[in-house]
């Protein structure tokens, strides 16, 4: 088994995922590992067996991966991306999350009030440790959650040097 960092990208959304994976290609140190996976049992598998340095998760994740073959996989799960958090929060030593989300309201079920990715992160924050290092807003293919998630990643020395 490798001894590489590896920062996983949790995330069914295939035009999502293929943006977020082309821009840690270009943005990440050559010796990191980055894995890609769409739900939420493959998510907690690989915390489960690998050491993870950073998670990226969406918010809305299928339970199970769909089946290539048949239908499956369940329904995308409004808050599976706060059970990858609370997974990392309860069960991992040394990985860092962050959300990145293309939703701009979200409605938690605890409680009655609707919240933007600010509100979000604050109940979030008030949840998790501090490995949990906020909620980035996805805008599309290019635009300000790169330079967010830049950020991130510098702050937690995992950028190419240029």
């Amino acid at each position: 088994m490798s001894n590489k960092p590896i920062v996983l990208v949790i995330e069914d959304d295939k035009p999502k995922q293929k943006s977020i994976l082309s821009f840690l290609t270009s943005t990440l140190r050559e010796d990191i590992v980055i894995i890609s996976v769409e739900s939420l049992s493959s998510a907690i598998a690989e915390l489960s067996t690998k050491t993870v340095i950073l998670a990226v998760v969406d918010m809305s994740i299928p339970q199970f991966d769909v089946a290539k073959d048949r239908l499956g996989g369940g329904k995308p799960q409004g808050f599976g991306g706060a059970d990858v958090l609370r997974f990392i929060d309860s069960e991992t030593d040394e990985t860092y999350s962050i959300v990145l989300t293309q939703y701009e309201e979200f409605k938690l079920p605890q409680i009655d009030k609707k919240h933007d990715p600010r509100g979000l992160q604050e109940i979030l924050k008030q949840e998790l440790d501090e490995r949990f290092l906020g909620v980035i807003h996805y805008t599309g293919q290019y635009g300000p959650w790169q330079t967010a998630l830049a950020q991130v990643l510098r702050n937690l020395n995992l950028v190419a040097s240029k």
